[in-house]
């Protein structure tokens, strides 16, 4: 059952993302019957239309459903980011003191562990 749900919900969806290949497959379909009904240049059998009008309108309304609407799109603004007209001085330059420190394998032990607290277990 699961299965099935799942294979009608693949197709729906394949269905509605390929919906002009659908329109065009039932024109191939019925090609004869729109050609001789539906057709506006059904009178006219030299332009050998055979029904395209009709498909060229059913791709455009299709198309034009898809379209966003404008009033769905947002407006864009222009963002400045950054700007170039700041201007500034350096007077004078005063070199840092850097005290050169070496830390040898001493400096780093800590002594803060307590025996009374942490020590092995008694047998």
């Amino acid at each position: 059952m699961k299965k099935l749900i799942a294979i009608v919900a693949l197709v729906g969806i394949f269905l509605q993302s390929f919906n002009q290949v659908v329109i065009v497959a039932q024109y191939y379909a019925q090609k004869d019957y729109i050609a001789k009904n539906l057709c506006e240049n059904r009178n006219k059998p030299m332009m050998h239309c055979d029904g395209k009008c009709c498909l060229k309108k059913k791709l455009a309304k299709e198309g034009k459903d898809q379209a966003p609407s404008p009033r769905n799109q947002k407006e864009e603004t222009v963002v400045t980011l950054f700007c170039a007209d700041t201007k500034f001085e350096i007077k004078h330059f005063i070199a840092p003191v850097v005290s050169a420190r070496y830390y040898d394998r001493n400096d780093l032990f800590t002594a803060s562990f307590h025996h009374s607290v942490f020590h092995p277990p008694t047998v």
